[in-house]
């Protein structure tokens, strides 16, 4: 297992990290603990949940796997979205109010003192940046937080956060977890080129494209069935199969598969040894639904992609640049067919 350091920050983390979902939703205790402990064998030490995980119960047993080992992992849990049955003032967001009764409760949770990582799950249009950050240091001066990242932010969102913490002494963010995966890349065209300049980390979830990348899709089929992940997203979601199933994603599926066979992996492997060599992604949060689907997802440590594969992967799932970015390929770069500004 190899480690980075979230954002500009000590905190070192594997660059493979658990994700809590099933925990306490369809995994009971026991095979939830079994899957932490083959990730700590691994050399992991990154666990990730949210508040609103099977309803408060990934946290929970998250709290009971940590028990007699809290030093040995880093938690990293999330805020924002509604846990009440019922939508009520202050029951959604990133307010003082919101934040206060949601970082003291998953505390309780999770049974521990503080949390390594608390995340913004969302951003919260109607409270201001500056409220949130203010409340998150708070948390940090008072030790139930060491660190601060953000989760499904833009880029400009995580600027205008961190020049603000900067600005007035509190705690800056460190890591951006975004949906990115090899089939969508559009986060490389703002999303990460910010946070690279604010030295925040990303952590990539749906690294499988909520397993459009395993391989049990081809060319001519009608969708997921009803029980998938994907078929319960709509349309306009990214993860949608209207959006995942589109010809150049059938072809980066191909080559995915040539490359899978060349090594004797699995098309998953490649997906995610992709993102674990790219200098997009820094740390990528793994899913699954049982112990054998995980114990496939760790054999992408053992792959190492040459050069050559990882260029004919980025090809064939390159992205139409938006503008300004296809203005700036044109215009802006010594290697652009027009630089020095002919026309």
């Amino acid at each position: 297992m190899k480690y980075c350091n979230l954002g500009h920050s000590g905190l070192e983390v594997s660059r493979l990290a658990l994700g809590a979902i099933p925990f306490g939703t369809w995994l009971d205790e026991k095979e939830s603990r079994n899957m932490a402990d083959m990730f700590f064998e691994a050399g992991g030490n990154f666990l990730d949940t949210s508040n609103i995980y099977g309803g408060g119960n990934s946290e929970r047993t998250v709290g009971k796997i940590i028990e007699g080992r809290r030093d040995r992992f880093v938690v990293g849990t999330k805020g924002a979205w509604l846990v009440e049955d019922t939508m009520r003032a202050n029951a959604f967001g990133l307010s003082r109010t919101y934040l206060t009764t949601n970082i003291e409760a998953s505390l309780r949770r999770l049974g521990t003192d503080y949390i390594d990582l608390y995340q913004c799950h969302v951003q919260d249009p109607y409270t201001p940046i500056e409220e949130t950050m203010r409340v998150l240091d708070d948390f940090v001066r008072a030790g139930k937080i060491r660190y601060v990242g953000v989760s499904n932010w833009g880029g400009w969102q995580v600027v205008k956060a961190n020049m603000g913490a900067r600005q007035f002494g509190l705690t800056a963010v460190v890591s951006n977890q975004i949906w990115y995966n090899l089939v969508d890349r559009v986060a490389e065209f703002a999303i990460i080129p910010a946070c690279r300049d604010q030295k925040v980390s990303i952590i990539a979830w749906g690294a499988l494209a909520q397993g459009f990348l395993t391989g049990r899709y081809r060319r001519g089929d009608e969708g997921p069935g009803p029980a998938s992940r994907t078929a319960e997203n709509l349309d306009d979601e990214s993860s949608s199969w209207k959006n995942l199933a589109v010809e150049r994603n059938w072809n980066t599926l191909d080559v995915l598969e040539r490359i899978a066979e060349r090594h004797g992996k699995t098309i998953s492997n490649v997906a995610i040894a992709w993102l674990l060599q790219s200098i997009t992604c820094d740390v990528v949060l793994l899913g699954a639904r049982n112990h054998a689907q995980y114990a496939d997802n760790m054999a992408a440590l053992d792959l190492r992609l040459s050069e050559e594969e990882m260029q004919e992967l980025k090809k064939v799932s390159e992205l139409p640049a938006p503008y300004p970015m296809n203005f700036w390929n044109l215009f802006c770069y010594r290697d652009s067919a027009y630089y020095g500004g002919q026309r």
